[in-house]
């Protein structure tokens, strides 16, 4: 039964991997997987997270973010999708996290004058984090929509979107294998690992109840202030 479970998980491993080595190698088409990626800090992971997108040739004018793979293209970030890692996680370590990344990259200035955008996004969370949290930014409508256990959340400008994966895989990433992750340059075995942890953490019934009634509650409080 054990050599059975083996040929199986191996089988199971190498197909996952196929469809990885697919999705990196189509350039210029639909939204696509560009790779996976784990933020760390303090020898912790808190967040898994992948990036979807579509790469094209890089031309004047044009905001994309350099590809690790090919200095001559660039991908235009649509979607990312972050999955909690970590058993809690508090809106403040959360936000902490977030602002340090931000002002490495992109300067003070620039954080400061993404204020409104960024306060209406942490102020969406109605509480603190948990492991399996399925969290997706995705830009739709030239809107970039964040959901939540499957519950949209909040309504921000597109270039929102942008800002947090630049700040990911920019010029000064939180961790150059955060970089290489997201942006394919990862080997096919971390790529691999982070997959399948990746695609094992979901939110229980309980929690998507939970999150759902963050929802109600900011509907209640608004209809009350009418």
């Amino acid at each position: 039964m054990d050599t059975n479970n083996k040929i199986l998980g191996l089988a199971m491993f190498k197909a996952l991997i196929g469809v990885l080595l697919l999705s990196f190698s189509v350039l210029g088409q639909a939204s696509q997987l560009q790779g996976y990626g784990a933020f760390t800090n303090l020898n912790k992971d808190w967040m898994l997270m992948a990036l979807y997108g579509h790469t094209q040739m890089k031309t004047e004018g044009q905001v994309g973010i350099s590809s690790s793979q090919n200095p001559d293209v660039q991908i235009i970030p649509e979607r990312l999708e972050i999955k909690i890692a970590t058993e809690k996680f508090s809106k403040r370590r959360f936000r902490a996290l977030w602002l340090e990344t931000l002002a490495v990259e992109h300067g003070t200035d620039q954080v400061q004058e993404m204020g409104p955008e960024l306060e209406r996004f942490f102020s969406a969370f109605k509480g603190q984090l948990k492991r399996g949290d399925s969290l997706v930014l995705e830009v739709e409508d030239h809107k970039t929509k964040v959901t939540l256990d499957y519950q949209t959340i909040a309504t921000l400008p597109d270039t929102f979107l942008y800002q947090l994966v630049s700040s990911l895989v920019g010029t000064h990433p939180p961790s150059k294998a955060l970089r290489q992750g997201l942006t394919g340059a990862g080997s096919v075995r971390e790529q691999g690992d982070l997959a399948i942890r990746f695609e094992r953490l979901e939110p229980t019934l309980p929690r998507i109840a939970q999150v759902s009634r963050w929802k109600r509650k900011k509907v209640q409080h608004l209809a009350a202030q009418d």
